[in-house]
């Protein structure tokens, strides 16, 4: 896996992008809450809770592929990608037709933010293991 300035800098804006489809996600989920799909046992504050633990592994996963620690930055930035797709969870819980615009709204965009995450650090980093594997058959 070979990491340029400009794949770093686009994992950087990625991230962004990311962090505020969430941020802007989770308040709305947290202050109306009563509005959103979610099973009995959770409450506003273990969704906020949640996001102020996800969030760290954004800024980990980036600041250790800064510093060419492939493994443990993948797995901080696939892992924080991962989370983010958890919102795609409330559709366990009403089908979307029953949910409001702005809510899909925001679900639809943090999970298609963290999917394009998801993509842009685990598609170069599996090459990376695809090439390592043809050059120890030839």
């Amino acid at each position: 896996m070979s990491i340029t300035r400009t794949w770093l800098q686009t994992l950087m804006w990625l991230l962004i992008a990311t962090v505020m489809s969430s941020i802007f996600h989770y308040v709305d989920n947290v202050m109306y809450f009563h509005e959103y799909p979610e099973p009995d046992w959770l409450d506003s504050n273990e969704v906020d809770r949640f996001w102020f633990y996800m969030t760290p592994l954004a800024y980990l996963g980036y600041h250790q592929l800064k510093r060419h620690r492939y493994h443990s930055g993948v797995l901080f930035t696939v892992l924080y990608a991962l989370c983010n797709l958890l919102t795609l969870g409330h559709y366990w819980f009403a089908p979307i037709h029953e949910i409001s615009l702005k809510i899909n709204t925001f679900i639809l965009i943090e999970a298609f933010f963290g999917f394009i995450l998801l993509m842009y650090v685990l598609v170069p980093y599996c090459q990376l293991f695809k090439n390592r594997t043809l050059k120890d058959k030839t």
